[in-house]
């Protein structure tokens, strides 16, 4: 099914001013229809509402880029979360620029002063002057998806990273016992790019579980996030495993765009085939993306740990207007049941470097919970 979702997305004109221009965004699974209205001198705060000194009904939403699928998602679960509350969701897209997305946020602050920020920090140390800003001007912010460095913020609604790792970890080992009657064969993990945070710690949660069976020969080789990139890093595994007489069992990646280059090099070295068959390699992938829960529904993949995609930002957004868009600070300890219908259905309150936070469970899919439609490859 597509879903379409109605926002606003606000670029900056090159005199600095605030346009809203007229952009159709296709992703495999929404689409952003876009309003279309003229540059002004823009500054006048919105009327109504409660919450901050605006009075702003606004809630505005930073992105980091508008192209990939799971962005599209995560913007169409904040402004989800803002309609159901009462008020008009917004999106700003950085298009992968960091000092893009601090001129938006900088704009936001100064000029519109909306009612609340979402932000997902393209670069998670230079955003921090422009948080503090917001927080000086009382407006609310949450920080999803990336932390921000150095800056305090209401509450940061994360991904447990190395938790989704460990859950690739555990089954893995269960699907070597299912082959072959122990803890034993040969693991592939395509680790991401180090500069990603979340690669980094999926791939140090695998391979601590991994690491605590000597029996299991684990190759680790960099092999994501593209496509193109893990085809040649396992064709090159499986060469070399193949002159020392030895094959795969499973491979693990960290995000669903590498997975779609294994199965790539599983096709063309005649190593494609369904669970359950003799010389099947199982496959763990990571996120959530339409065409990998496909292949799991189809049973070609074995799991796929499935993150909270509209939860990140819908959850964010509510506890935002429960908290400090009520006046009340939120707490580090307890837990919160949001309203909306997420993968998480409740979450914990925990102290964090930048104050509130929250981390949401992964999700382990199989082919047996693959057409959730919570998750977002399936809206």
């Amino acid at each position: 099914m597509r879903r379409s979702l109605h926002v606003t997305v606000i670029h900056e004109c090159q005199e600095g001013h605030t346009m809203s221009t007229k952009l159709g965004i296709a992703a495999s699974i929404l689409a952003i229809a876009v309003s279309l209205a003229a540059c002004t001198t823009g500054g006048a705060p919105a009327s109504g509402g409660a919450g901050t000194a605006s009075g702003s009904k606004e809630i505005y939403y930073s992105t980091k880029n508008s192209t990939e699928p799971v962005h599209v998602a995560m913007a169409n679960g904040v402004v989800n979360a803002a309609t159901m509350l009462g008020y008009q969701g917004k999106v700003t897209v950085a298009e992968a620029d960091a000092a893009k997305q601090n001129d938006q946020l900088n704009n936001l602050v100064q000029n519109i002063q909306p009612a609340a920020l979402v932000v997902n920090p393209y670069d998670s140390d230079s955003v921090a002057d422009v948080l503090g800003r917001a927080k000086q001007a009382n407006i609310p912010v949450a920080v999803i998806d990336n932390k921000a460095n150095n800056a305090q913020v209401d509450v940061s609604v994360l991904f447990d990273s190395v938790k989704s790792g460990q859950i690739a970890g555990e089954k893995a080992v269960e699907l070597l016992k299912e082959k072959n009657g122990s803890e034993s064969g040969v693991v592939v993990n395509l680790y991401g790019e180090v500069v990603s945070q979340v690669f980094k710690e999926r791939s140090q949660g695998f391979e601590q579980v991994i690491k605590r069976y000597p029996n299991i020969q684990l190759v680790s080789v960099l092999g994501a996030p593209q496509a193109d990139k893990a085809t040649s890093a396992l064709n090159n595994v499986i060469a070399d495993l193949k002159s020392s007489g030895k094959k795969v069992d499973v491979v693990n990646t960290p995000t669903d765009t590498a997975t779609l280059g294994v199965i790539e090099s599983l096709k063309t070295n005649g190593m494609w085939h369904k669970v359950g068959q003799p010389d099947h390699v199982a496959v763990i992938s990571h996120d959530g993306l339409g065409d990998i829960l496909h292949q799991v529904k189809d049973g070609y993949i074995d799991a796929e740990v499935v993150i909270d995609v509209f939860g990140v930002g819908g959850i964010a957004t509510e506890v935002l207007k429960a908290y400090p868009m009520d006046g009340k600070p939120v707490p580090t300890s307890g837990t919160f049941t949001p309203q909306g219908k997420y993968l998480n259905t409740q979450v914990t309150f925990t102290k964090g470097d930048s104050g509130p936070t929250i981390m949401l469970d992964p999700v382990l899919v199989t082919a047996s919970n693959a057409d959730n439609p919570l998750i977002w490859g399936n809206a």
